[in-house]
């Protein structure tokens, strides 16, 4: 009995820390997407008031 439990709480330990790290990265990537993404919409604003400045 002591060995099945030692494998249950094994196979759960694993199977939750496996589902956690893959949340994590997920997030992870979300963010630097999320941040990537405003970072180009800055970049394309700051270039659009460059070329006004210089029409004008």
């Amino acid at each position: 009995m002591f060995g099945l439990g030692l494998l249950k709480g094994t196979a759960i330990g694993l199977t939750s820390g496996i589902v956690i790290g893959l949340v994590i990265k997920e997030a992870c990537k979300q963010m630097k997407n999320k941040k990537n993404h405003i970072i180009s919409n800055n970049s394309t604003a700051d270039a659009s008031e460059v070329n006004n400045f210089d029409k004008k």
